[in-house]
């Protein structure tokens, strides 16, 4: 005796076992995210923004002051899901910048705190 599992029809009559490939460009609703903590005397910054298929590299801002913050790495080439920048910028207030392949800001995190 068999059990069903699961049970599933695609709408409309134009049903196909094909899939095509095209390109997609992934714009997220939500900003990019950022944490950063203090690990030996530096900060680690990390960057990441779901979903995004356009950034390219991340720039990393610090401060004494949520609202003073200085750019502390102007270019961090993206690095998988989550970038980690090392900066001896104690801030310690954080946000990090998306930069497409152009150099140019596509996003803005909220500023983060360092956690120790």
């Amino acid at each position: 005796m068999q059990n069903l599992l699961y049970d599933a029809k695609l709408p409309g009559s134009n049903i196909s076992y094909r899939a095509v490939r095209n390109k997609w460009i992934g714009t997220p609703y939500h900003p990019p995210s950022a944490a950063a903590r203090s690990d030996g005397g530096h900060s680690v910054v990390y960057a990441s923004w779901n979903g995004s298929t356009q950034t390219r590299a991340w720039q990393v801002l610090a401060g004494s002051d949520p609202d003073s913050l200085s750019v502390v790495a102007r270019h961090a080439p993206r690095s998988g899901f989550e970038t980690a920048v090392t900066t001896p910028n104690p801030g310690p207030y954080f946000t990090v910048r998306a930069l497409d392949a152009k150099g140019r800001v596509i996003g803005v995190s909220r500023v983060v705190k360092l956690s120790s």
